[in-house]
């Protein structure tokens, strides 16, 4: 009888401690360590070739949102001009103007272009009203002027396209000297137009043609004026000036501003824990081993392995939910995603395989 009592007692005890494997459940949660990141920045950078770049970049989803270059052509002057007072303050607003881009190319483009509309509208305006005498031998002087402008730049282009032929003279200083002479020439044109419509009077097909001339001028002066508009870089968001001392890129940083108004963190985890881990499962950050957690949720989980001290992890990112000022930039936090609440048995198979895993 004695014996069958213990050996009862043994049954009972293992019935008991499988009972308890299976129905009593402990929290399974994943320790690790994790990297705080802005949900969203600003890069405008200057490149070693002076092109200006302009990068925004979501970290919530790991993309580039927005992305422009900003190049200049070939012999522009073109200056960055800084808005000061947005540099010594802390905050910038959505559209303040951050800098302007001052293109003295796009400039000239546009005041010749205004140049020639209007005189395209005084063509216009002669061809439908007529003109008087003293009109006419006004016009006539200006295509005297025009003429001689042109067959003296022409003799000038022709002597520095032979110096350029040779090497003489760069290519920039031939190029400014046949655009000269293009642009005389076209004067010329325009004022034998004018004193063609002053002396004879146009005919319909002839004002349709200046008609024709004014709406392609407008038109490339809207493009132009849109062109100059896009060189005032505006600020895509309101945020934080971030202030970093030394270069971690090859590029030159102009500003950046990040949105801390939400933050995010980087967890590496190892793969085989990945099967515990989904969208919506709480996290517990800690800043300096300090005694309070701030929390966070699990909203997206990566796709892809990589490998850490030779080791397979994937990345999940988080969202602060709790008091996100707490947290800056490239701050490194504890962390621990809790993963719900597993049987006995299931933690201690848990607890066996990251045993065996390491």
């Amino acid at each position: 009888m004695h014996i069958l009592f213990r050996l009862a007692l043994v049954l009972f005890v293992l019935a008991a401690l499988s009972a308890a494997a299976v129905y009593i459940e402990i929290p399974y949660n994943i320790n690790t360590k994790g990297l705080i990141i802005p949900v969203r920045e600003w890069h405008l950078d200057r490149l070693s070739d002076g092109t200006i770049l302009n990068t925004k970049k979501n970290n919530l989803t790991n993309s580039i949102s927005y992305y422009s270059v900003l190049e200049f052509q070939r012999g522009d002057h073109a200056r960055f001009i800084m808005n000061e007072k947005i540099l010594s303050g802390r905050l910038v607003n959505e559209g303040d103007t951050i800098g302007h881009i001052k293109s003295y190319e796009e400039e000239r483009r546009l005041l010749t272009l205004m140049s020639e509309l209007e005189k395209q509208k005084k063509l216009l305006q002669i061809s439908l009203s007529g003109e008087k005498q003293e009109e006419i031998n006004s016009a006539r002087e200006k295509f005297i002027l025009a003429e001689k402008e042109y067959e003296t730049q022409k003799r000038v282009t022709a002597r520095m396209e032979v110096l350029h032929k040779t090497g003489v003279i760069a290519d920039e200083e031939w190029e400014l000297a046949l655009n000269d002479y293009l642009v005389k020439e076209q004067n010329m044109v325009i004022a034998r137009s004018a004193l063609e419509v002053v002396s004879t009077g146009a005919k319909p097909e002839e004002q349709e043609l200046i008609i024709a001339n004014i709406n392609s001028y407008q038109k490339q002066i809207r493009q132009s004026e849109d062109r100059i508009d896009a060189l005032n870089i505006l600020a895509p968001f309101s945020g934080t000036i971030i202030r970093q001392q030394g270069n971690t890129s090859d590029n030159e940083s102009i500003i950046r501003v990040a949105d801390f108004s939400r933050m995010i963190v980087t967890l590496p985890v190892d793969l085989y824990q990945l099967a515990y881990i989904e969208n919506g499962n709480p996290v517990n950050l800690k800043i300096n081993s300090r005694r309070r957690n701030y929390r966070a949720k699990v909203i997206d989980v990566d796709n892809t392995v990589q490998f850490m001290d030779q080791r397979q992890n994937i990345f999940v990112t988080a969202i602060v939910e709790e008091e996100p000022h707490r947290f800056l930039p490239s701050m490194l936090v504890q962390a621990e995603i809790l993963c719900g609440n597993v049987s006995a048995w299931d933690y201690i198979k848990r607890i066996f395989k990251v045993v065996f895993e390491n």
